[in-house]
């Protein structure tokens, strides 16, 4: 007989699941903690137990520890019934506190001092108290701040002999220069509220720009020489008698002796 019962047993713990143990000690760990406050605290934490346990099967349709159908109305059912006892077991705990509360103020012990009237000197002051607020001290602080500026390049213009009047070119591109400012600065919570000049030095001087303009003018051509006028040709019998061979003319009287200087005869025109 005894061998038979545990063997059932054994079968009937087989057969709890692991999220029906974990069911069964979550509403026991819950029981416990509410049994402190008192039988009903101890049903508001089981009622919220088995209600989340429903709303759970409610959704997913499927089987908690609590080992309902898997049907949406059982589980409806079960979180109604939860709810209820919830709401039941919270307003039969509420009702409780008062009464409670009247009954420590009954058994508390009764002063002499309590029974004779207050004296107008013993009434509390109504005049308010003043409240102090607390003064704000500013912080302060100090830094260098160094900034640049730039340093703009100057402009100047040279004649050049050897560029043509009305050209110019840039014979020296300018650059401009850097100068660098160093400022003490005062920070009052945070906020500047002056700025002081330190020191102020030229980091980069500027290069000027240098142009040239051209003033050579070129003089004008000088006029071609006239071509000589041609020697007008003599005529054959002008005078002359005879042409020489070293085209001078022979005026001899006689073919005799004419252009005997001048190489001899060419032509005799008389």
């Amino acid at each position: 007989m005894s061998s038979s019962l545990s063997n059932r047993f054994r079968t009937a713990m087989r057969g709890i699941r692991p999220s029906m143990w974990a069911g069964l000690v979550l509403t026991t760990i819950a029981a416990l903690i509410g049994l402190s406050g008192g039988p009903w605290v101890m049903l508001c934490l089981i009622s919220v137990v088995v209600l989340g346990t429903s709303l759970y099967g409610w959704a997913f349709r499927r089987h908690t520890w609590l080992r309902l159908p898997r049907k949406r109305s059982v589980s409806a059912v079960s979180a109604g019934v939860a709810l209820a006892v919830f709401l039941g077991s919270s307003i039969a705990f509420g009702s409780t506190q008062p009464a409670a509360d009247v009954a420590d103020a009954n058994d508390a012990p009764v002063h002499l001092s309590s029974v004779h009237p207050a004296s107008p000197t013993d009434l509390p002051s109504k005049t308010p108290t003043p409240i102090s607020t607390p003064t704000h001290t500013p912080i302060v602080t100090t830094q260098l701040v160094t900034t640049t500026s730039e340093i703009p390049f100057a402009s100047t213009t040279v004649q050049d002999g050897n560029l043509a009047k009305g050209s110019s070119r840039v014979t020296t591109a300018g650059v401009n220069g850097v100068m660098t400012t160093t400022y003490k600065v005062t920070l009052t919570d945070g906020k500047e509220t002056s700025r002081v000049q330190v020191s102020q030095t030229v980091t980069t001087a500027p290069v000027n720009q240098m142009t040239s303009v051209g003033t050579y003018v070129a003089p004008p051509a000088p006029a071609a020489p006239a071509a000589p006028a041609p020697a007008a040709p003599v005529a054959p019998g002008n005078g002359a008698t005879a042409l020489c061979h070293d085209g001078t003319y022979s005026y001899a009287a006689h073919h005799q002796g004419a252009c005997s200087h001048h190489g001899g005869v060419a032509e005799f025109y008389k």
